[in-house]
């Protein structure tokens, strides 16, 4: 629905509003660019959260996404949203970070590398739902936990998802099915 003012000339949507910000910010605008990360900035928080990325890092996650945004709007071509532009950067940088931390916990049990042993977990940590939804999500495969965090939490189309992922939009729902029934199962493993 579009919105109008008295005189009754309409008001520009969001994708209208994103493309003129990134044309201000190619110029220069510095006020541009912080209207469009104050716009996003929430979003790619939450986003990189639910992917799994450990709330010590999620910080910079989300500055080192917005970095990459910055450097990439000169060749950003419009022909996506730039919400699902930047989703696809986050995605892009959660994975990456969570192969790293992959790559580190693998180094850590060979046999020349000494782990050390885990702290017990914090009971104060358990009583939190948001604790419980990122142990929740973190037990979905990462392209399952994406569809999911995109649909449900960010709002995001379909079709929209479907460009986030490169995927046909019968696999986002595919995968959406699948993930809704894996975190029911697994919610009612750690509840009972």
């Amino acid at each position: 629905m579009n919105q109008q003012n008295s005189a009754g000339s309409q008001r520009p949507g969001p994708v209208a509003e994103d493309r003129a910000l990134v044309e201000r910010v190619r110029n220069g605008d510095a006020l541009a660019w912080r209207a469009l990360y104050e716009r996003y900035a929430q979003p790619v928080f939450r986003f990189v959260s639910a992917l799994g990325v450990p709330p010590e890092e999620r910080e910079d996650a989300a500055q080192d996404v917005f970095v990459a945004v910055y450097r990439g709007l000169g060749q950003f071509r419009g022909e996506a949203q730039l919400s699902t532009w930047i989703y696809r950067i986050a995605a892009r940088h959660a994975s990456h970070l969570g192969r790293r931390r992959r790559m580190r916990s693998f180094l850590s049990i060979l046999p020349w590398h000494e782990a050390e042993p885990e702290p017990p977990p914090d009971p104060a940590e358990r009583a939190s739902e948001l604790r419980l939804l990122d142990r929740l999500l973190a037990k979905l495969s990462p392209k399952k936990r994406m569809v999911l965090v995109l649909f449900e939490i960010e709002g995001l189309g379909v079709n929209e998802i479907a460009n986030v992922m490169g995927c046909p939009p019968n696999t986002v729902w595919s995968r959406l099915r699948h993930a809704r029934a894996e975190l029911v199962k697994a919610a009612r493993r750690i509840t009972t």
